[in-house]
């Protein structure tokens, strides 16, 4: 599994609706998604489409992201198995997320992850966090067939506790969302007394919202700490080794991305 390269630029104010679209076309970029897929406006929102291969030869083996700005600076994202460039309407789509809205008056930072894995852009304001883009955790489940379902996922608050798919009936557990194991909790808050450092758990588990097991999980390349006392993008390095993770979250079981 290749490590995702790191990228990070940024949106100075005064931010409006066409600098802050086109910045996350920039930062879409970095983040591996070499080209638009559809890119329009419908009333006064503006809307990008990327698309994702996952494995072309599949049913399923495609899906395709939908960005939305408005006026007022609020991001929103969903998911589709298949999008009309035409009729500007996707097959199979997902609940859109919304999220924060941004500020006209506050720089905004874009942190592009990229790798087979994430094509993530992590945007973030202040307080404010926004996971834009596209996962594809390494390790789907064996009866996971593409020829039957689609297979990628996109965060859906700041939180990054829920991973959702496309619709539910396009999907082996009849559930689009799922939740991604141990973010959020509690014991994970502290430093290590032992090592003073913040202790790193590699790799996480996508769990089924129908309460059916194990969805997917990811490589080593993602992990989840107790980031709490730490800053956001500053470095966490598992003791031992040389591997660096950049911290997304500094929360008590936060989420951090292996770059190095």
């Amino acid at each position: 599994m290749a490590i995702s390269t790191k990228i990070t630029t940024s949106l100075v104010p005064t931010i409006t609706q066409s600098l802050l679209f086109a910045a996350i076309k920039a930062a879409m970029t970095n983040a591996g998604f070499a080209s638009t897929y559809d890119d329009y406006t419908s009333g006064t929102d503006l809307i990008v489409v990327y698309e994702l291969v996952v494995d072309g030869s599949k049913t399923f083996g495609k899906v395709y992201l939908r960005i939305r700005l408005t006026t007022a600076l609020v991001v929103a994202q969903q998911i589709f198995t298949a999008w009309n460039t035409t009729a500007k309407t996707g097959t199979n789509g997902s609940t859109e997320a919304t999220y924060t809205a941004l500020g006209a008056a506050t720089t905004i930072t874009f942190t592009a992850f990229n790798s087979t894995e994430f094509r993530l852009v992590v945007l973030t304001q202040g307080t404010a966090l926004i996971p834009l883009g596209l996962v594809v955790p390494e390790n789907k489940q064996p009866f996971w067939d593409l020829n039957s379902w689609a297979y990628g996922f996109f965060f859906t608050t700041a939180s990054m506790a829920v991973l959702r798919g496309v619709i539910s009936t396009n999907n082996p557990y009849a559930n689009s969302d799922f939740d991604v194991s141990l973010v959020g909790n509690s014991r994970l808050t502290n430093i290590n007394s032992q090592t003073g450092q913040p202790d790193l758990i590699k790799g996480l588990i996508l769990l089924s919202q129908s309460n059916q097991g194990v969805g997917a999980s990811f490589s080593e390349d993602i992990g989840i700490g107790a980031f709490s006392t730490q800053t956001r993008f500053t470095d966490a390095i598992p003791p031992g080794t040389s591997q660096i993770y950049a911290i997304i979250q500094n929360l008590a079981g936060g989420i951090a991305i292996r770059y190095t």
